[in-house]
């Protein structure tokens, strides 16, 4: 261990250094540290390539400087190494995107630098920064790492956090970002049947003995993998930015009952083994001339099960996902209280396709999609699930949240960041993260009652089945609780320091105020008129829905209709079918 003195009074005897030709990142990396640096101590640490002399101790930004080669080849891609030689420091990573976390890595370490959310971030105050520095060394538990919501969208809050979603806006000063093509559903997309049904019905899925629309493709036809061919090395050509190229099942049930795709479901005893021979043959196809490209596939829906037989190819990306499951327990406990249930099913799949797929992702949940403002904060439950993908050995995984335009109400800020945590180390001390986060956000008076109004939600959404399609009359839904968090919510409100922080407490008001409405009775007084304030209260705070794809004007509908919001007559009416 050596101690390095970084600044003294507003002044440092340090230079950062980067090599002359450096990358975008790690230029930005150093421009990130000299920022943060001169935040912290009001030190300006100057910043230069190693074009010029040294002369002065240095912080040594990147793989490659002064002519040094640094040895990094057991670093993880986007893990990082920081070290001193008892004069200069260190900051190395086994890519660009690994040198830049490196720079908050060691801001966080030595400044207590944070990043919250897009518009909260902190760091210490020193008059003397001393950095005892031995070896730090750090890389993430996931290579992919998505936190998907609207707010996590952001780069900066991204690339502090250590997320390469392929939806954020992360540029490539920030790292860059894991970019897909059409990362979902995606049959469709291969082979449509506006274009082709007309004329080859024989494409698409045979059932009950006739060719459908709106189904799935005929995996076993050889002209549907030539088209499928076609069209992916159009997306390929066409974007060269992709490095993952989505081949996935359309989003519903209606697969090939044909004789052949029977014929090889039944050999490889699950719906799978159809898509992943399929998959597999378009990834032969293309890897010669797309050595870095991969390709994605869900299990998900019918084809959950892994194949009996059939592996994916290492060029093929299979991701299972989660939305039959409960979240309000961790899903190993459930899937032995109830061997034949769903979790059960998912625990099982998930093993079983570790020996059939060598990059196995996951999609899970932490949202109610029927209802985006009723609460869905699972925290001990969320951190043992993503124990449990990394024990299996699931290499990437995405948390779903509330991806609308917008945002969300029922705390999706604090949601994102904590998922951000817990996907780069599922081994953090899950409510010393959240008392952190309330303390930045919020402050510290206001902070203390919001950190109550969390663990009062948090303790009601594990105490009952939670799903992701659910009313505001589910069991683990009552007054009691409701009241509690209303009361911490108010005395957070008379707390807040000034009207940036209200304004916050207010927004997650709106997750309480949605339950009260929806569960008073059809025949309170100025109950039409309450619906219509909580609506434009929504606007004002920019969230542009309450229910996936539906306008606000269908929900306030909803609302005023029935208690419990159970009446869903507008349930399909999507923004691009209204008129």
């Amino acid at each position: 261990m050596s101690v390095y003195r970084i600044a003294e009074k507003g002044e440092s005897n340090f230079h950062i250094v980067c090599h002359e030709y450096a990358d975008e990142t790690i230029r930005y990396a150093c421009s990130e540290l000299q920022k943060y640096l001169l935040k912290s101590t009001n030190a300006v640490v100057p910043y230069f390539s190693d074009r010029c002399d040294k002369r002065c101790p240095e912080i040594r930004v990147g793989n490659f400087v002064r002519g040094e080669i640094l040895d990094v080849k057991n670093l993880a891609p986007e893990g990082f190494k920081i070290y001193g030689d008892g004069e200069n420091i260190y900051i190395t990573g086994g890519s660009s995107r690994g040198v830049l976390y490196g720079v908050y890595g060691f801001l966080n370490k030595f400044c207590g630098f944070n990043c919250y959310k897009k518009d909260c971030e902190v760091i210490g105050k020193f008059d003397l920064l001393d950095v005892d520095l031995g070896v730090l060394e750090d890389a993430p538990t996931f290579e992919f790492r998505d936190a998907y919501f609207r707010c996590a969208f952001d780069g900066d809050f991204s690339a502090k956090n250590h997320l390469n979603s392929g939806v954020a806006d992360i540029s490539i000063a920030k790292g860059g970002r894991v970019k897909w093509y059409n990362f979902h559903h995606s049959f469709n997309d291969l082979v449509s049947d506006k274009i082709f049904f007309d004329e080859h019905p024989e494409y698409f899925s045979m059932i009950e003995g006739k060719r459908e629309k709106n189904s799935q493709l005929c995996l076993t036809n050889p002209e549907v993998l030539d088209q499928a061919e076609k069209t992916l090395r159009r997306w390929i050509k066409e974007n060269p930015e992709c490095k993952v190229f989505s081949i996935a099942q359309n989003d519903n049930d209606r697969r090939c009952r044909c004789e052949k795709c029977m014929a090889l479901e039944e050999k490889e005893n699950s719906p799978s083994g159809p898509i992943i021979h399929f998959v597999n043959a378009l990834a032969d196809r293309i890897k010669d001339d797309y050595p870095d490209v991969l390709l994605h596939t869900f299990a998900y829906m019918y084809s959950l099960p892994a194949p009996k037989f059939v592996v994916a190819k290492d060029n093929v990306i299979v991701r299972i996902c989660s939305f039959t499951c409960r979240f309000d327990t961790p899903l190993e406990i459930l899937a032995k209280e109830n061997p034949l249930g769903e979790e059960a099913k998912f625990c099982k799949a998930l093993s079983d396709w570790k020996n059939h797929a060598k990059r196995l992702y996951v999609w899970d949940y932490t949202v109610n999609f029927r209802n985006y403002p009723q609460p869905f904060l699972h925290l001990n439950t969320l951190k043992e699930n993503i124990r449990f993908f990394k024990r299996v050995g699931v290499l990437g995984v995405l948390e779903q949240g509330n991806f609308a335009y917008g945002g969300g109400v029922s705390a999706d800020d604090l949601k994102s960041y904590i998922i951000a945590k817990l996907l780069w180390n599922p081994e953090i001390d899950v409510w010393k993260e959240v008392r952190s986060f309330c303390n930045a956000v919020y402050g510290k008076d206001a902070g203390s009652f919001m950190y109550e109004y969390y663990k009062t939600v948090c303790s009601a959404c594990e105490s009952a089945p939670l799903s992701i399609y659910q009313f505001p009359n589910a069991e683990y839904v009552n007054d009691g609780w409701i009241k509690t968090s209303d009361d911490y919510l108010q005395k957070a409100k008379v707390s807040a320091c000034n009207e940036t922080v209200l304004r916050a407490i207010e927004r997650e008001e709106l997750s309480i105020r949605f339950l009260k409405i929806a569960r008073s009775p059809q025949e309170s007084i100025n109950r039409d008129q309450i619906v219509d304030k909580f609506i434009d209260d929504l606007k004002e705070h920019g969230v542009t829905e309450i229910r996936e794809r539906r306008p606000l004007s269908v929900s306030k509908d909803c609302l005023k209709k029935s208690q419990y919001a159970l009446d869903r007559q507008g349930e399909y009416i999507l923004y691009y079918i209204m008129k």
